[in-house]
């Protein structure tokens, strides 16, 4: 398949996603970006100031990995800097999600961590959720708030700003946004009800097995993390004091 056709086929995916994250309400007005590479060094990303429910084809513009437009009459999205991002740290990323989902993007308001141990599909399909800080949108300061958790998970919550998603595909990256709104849906659900319970550290580690089984790596497993400690943010907790995030909604008993 010549790049020309794998670029008609992908203009009209991200199209597509574009459509579905704006009827799910992950993005009002212009807000959200999308992005996939068309080869290892020129990636397709939607425009600045464009709702992502309404993309055509012909607005989408192509860049550089340098961030640089190569393509296309409308301006590249400011915040493309946060998908290079990804694409240079993790070669094997092949797309890549911004949007604020309101469930999760509430937990990046309070700085409430994403509580591990509670639901099995973010266990088995997200794993761990980092909280990246806060810079300013549309700097290479705020897209490298991401380096130290880009190799240690997929999904990551940005600090008073909202959700990051990447994949091997759009369709991936989309998914996991959804699983991680719908399970921070759930959590604010259940506290409203007074309580949540918790797998035991063995339940906990049959998630984790059936999360290898799957297909996916997990930095829990080549960094020996013993059972009691696999839903406690073993890689990225050491942070929290310096986000001023902590479990208060959702502490561990």
């Amino acid at each position: 398949m010549s790049i020309e056709t794998v670029s008609i086929e992908l203009r009209k995916q991200l199209c597509e996603i574009g459509r579905r994250m704006y009827d799910r309400q992950f993005c009002a007005a212009n807000e959200g970006n999308l992005s996939c590479r068309l080869s290892d060094d020129e990636v397709l990303c939607t425009p600045s100031l464009h709702c992502k429910g309404f993309l055509q084809p012909d607005d989408l513009c192509t860049v550089d990995l340098q961030g640089n437009q190569l393509s296309g009459t409308r301006r590249r999205t400011s915040e493309i800097l946060l998908h290079l991002e990804i694409y240079r740290q993790r070669p094997d990323v092949r797309a890549v999600v911004h949007c604020h989902p309101p469930h999760a993007t509430a937990f990046a308001v309070a700085r409430e961590p994403i509580p591990m141990g509670v639901l099995p599909e973010p266990e088995v399909f997200l794993g761990e959720v980092p909280l990246a800080p806060y810079k300013r949108p549309g700097t290479q300061e705020f897209a490298e708030t991401i380096v130290p958790f880009v190799h240690k998970a997929n999904t990551i919550i940005l600090c008073n700003h909202g959700t990051v998603s990447y994949a091997a595909d759009l369709e991936h990256a989309f998914w996991m946004t959804e699983i991680l709104d719908a399970y921070c849906r759930i959590l604010l659900n259940a506290r409203q009800l007074g309580q949540v319970h918790w797998f035991t550290p063995k339940e906990n580690r049959e998630l984790l097995d059936l999360r290898l089984q799957w297909g996916f790596e997990d930095p829990r497993v080549s960094a020996g993390i013993p059972d009691e400690q696999l839903a406690e943010h073993p890689t990225s907790s050491r942070l929290w004091k310096q986000l001023g995030a902590d479990r208060r909604a959702f502490p561990r008993p």
